[in-house]
């Protein structure tokens, strides 16, 4: 028969002090003579006793639990990302609760929904789409502090994250210095309404005194490697053919790369190739891909600082702010 979880009462009866005194000694007040704290946390290691965090929050109206929605747990920046945000909340005494949208606005209601009934004290979000976020605006409005870690411009939400025009200018600037007039830019963000990376590649073509025509955009059916590799027949196929590829994550363009190495196309001598976020992978592989450094890590933490600031302010807080982080260029072989 399983073992039933130890209560406070199990702990007193056990060592003869009060309900109260046990309590006390659990939270570490220093109220208590060492001898009593040590005692009692014996007992309570024997009794295998975990504390109820849900009946404390109840008390304390606070869980000291954020949860986190990201769209794709597949994506290894978003995968770095969450492992810094677990470990700085974990820093400040609070927990993590995780979903995945998949990209999904019905997928990311849901998640957000279960987050509140749960009542975590605030939630950080990689929203599914930069058209229809009205439920996220609800759930920061109603109390619940929301922290973007994408930019939705117009949604008047704290947001902390990359500089997207500002990574793809730098990228297409870079391209057009080399002497590119024709590049693919293969965008997995235009479907969910997201245009920023566009219209910082518009920048740099305009600042070439090249017509917009010079790029041609191709959206892929996903943002695994496999839709990167796939979608190069229809870019190598289009005419004119482009002399260098912009790819809006790093794993569409390592599938990029790998349908280059398969059909005999010489990366950068008759395409070049940059990808964009700065994964392992972007370093390590066997051609190393230049590309934009999405600074997950320093995202990551001061994301979780200012959700936790604005937690302890509650009710003091009207300071909304939008934190974009230009990102670097990083030159590697493919281009």
């Amino acid at each position: 028969m399983a073992r039933l979880r130890a209560r406070l009462k199990d702990i007193a009866e056990a060592t003869g002090f009060s309900a109260n005194t046990v309590s006390l000694a659990l939270r570490g007040s220093p109220r208590l003579p060492e001898e009593t704290r040590e005692r009692i946390l014996e007992a309570a290691a024997r009794l295998n006793y975990f504390p109820n965090h849900i009946a404390r929050s109840l008390v304390h109206s606070a869980t000291r639990t954020i949860g986190l929605v990201m769209t794709d747990i597949m994506n290894p920046t978003l995968t770095l990302a969450a492992r810094t945000i677990e470990r700085e909340l974990s820093l400040a005494g609070y927990a993590m609760m995780f979903a995945a949208s998949d990209s999904s606005v019905e997928n990311e209601k849901r998640a957000i929904e279960l987050f509140l009934s749960y009542q975590v004290d605030g939630m950080l979000i990689y929203p599914a789409s930069h058209r229809e976020y009205d439920h996220i605006k609800a759930a920061d409005e109603a109390g619940t502090p929301v922290l973007l870690l994408v930019n939705l411009p117009g949604s008047a939400l704290d947001t902390v994250t990359i500089d997207d025009r500002a990574g793809a200018y730098k990228a297409f600037r870079h391209l057009c210095q080399k002497g590119h007039r024709r590049i693919a830019m293969l965008d997995g963000g235009r479907a969910l309404g997201n245009f920023d990376k566009m219209h910082g590649a518009l920048r740099a073509v305009r600042e070439a005194g090249l017509a917009k025509e010079a790029i041609t955009v191709f959206e892929p059916e996903g943002h695994a490697p496999t839709h990167g590799f796939t979608a190069m027949e229809r870019i190598m196929q289009s005419a004119p053919r482009p002399t260098a590829l912009f790819a809006s994550t790093d794993s569409l363009a390592v599938g990029a790369l790998h349908w280059c190495r398969e059909n005999g196309i010489a990366v950068p001598q008759d395409l070049a190739v940059i990808g964009y976020d700065n994964t392992e992978i972007s370093q390590y592989g066997a051609l190393p891909l230049t590309t934009v450094n999405y600074a997950a890590d320093e995202i990551s933490r001061i994301g979780v600082d200012r959700i936790l600031k604005r937690i302890e302010s509650r009710g003091s807080w009207n300071a909304r702010d939008i934190r974009l982080i230009e990102p670097e260029l990083i030159l590697r072989d493919s281009a």
